[in-house]
């Protein structure tokens, strides 16, 4: 539902409190879709002199297959977005710029387009995640495979060594 934003525009000072719930179904990172909790989305559009801003945070839980051993991954995000909302941009840079055709806003999409670009590139179950066995595909993360480490190529020998360190 878009939101008529009208008076936000004429009035100086003039505020709207955003306190709603979204639920998306088609949010999907690098092809793999993700399972997200309804996105909880806590904010204020306001205008300050002239300048009108929208500062929102959302939060929501995901999950995704860690990308090193393959185990659903749950993460949690919260993320704080700002934008600057004008009804035309003339003579100015609108990558920072929101443009507010007809004084209604698509949150819906704006939100979407947010998280999209703010979800991170790596999903991982932890930080020390030692990933699958390139040989047998054993999760390492739930002990040894028992599988014969091959030698190392000679002219890697030296940063083998460093690693072991």
């Amino acid at each position: 539902m878009p939101l008529e934003l009208n008076d936000v525009f004429v009035t100086p000072d003039r505020s709207i409190d955003i306190d709603d719930v979204y639920e998306y179904d088609d949010l999907s990172a690098e092809g793999e879709q993700l399972v997200v909790s309804p996105v909880r989305i806590k904010g204020q559009i306001r205008n300050t002199g002239g300048l009108v801003e929208l500062g929102y945070k959302a939060e929501f839980s995901y999950s995704k297959p860690c990308d090193r051993c393959l185990a659903i991954a749950e993460k949690v995000f919260r993320q704080d977005f700002v934008h600057t909302l004008a009804l035309s941009a003339e003579n100015e840079d609108t990558d920072d710029i929101i443009i507010v055709a007809g004084y209604t806003l698509d949150l819906f999409s704006l939100v979407r387009d947010d998280i999209l670009l703010e979800l991170p590139i790596k999903h991982l179950c932890s930080e020390d995640c030692l990933g699958l066995c390139p040989k047998c595909g054993h999760n390492l993360n739930e002990g040894s495979c028992g599988c014969k480490k091959e030698a190392v190529d000679p002219r890697m020998a030296v940063l083998d060594e460093l690693l072991q360190d």
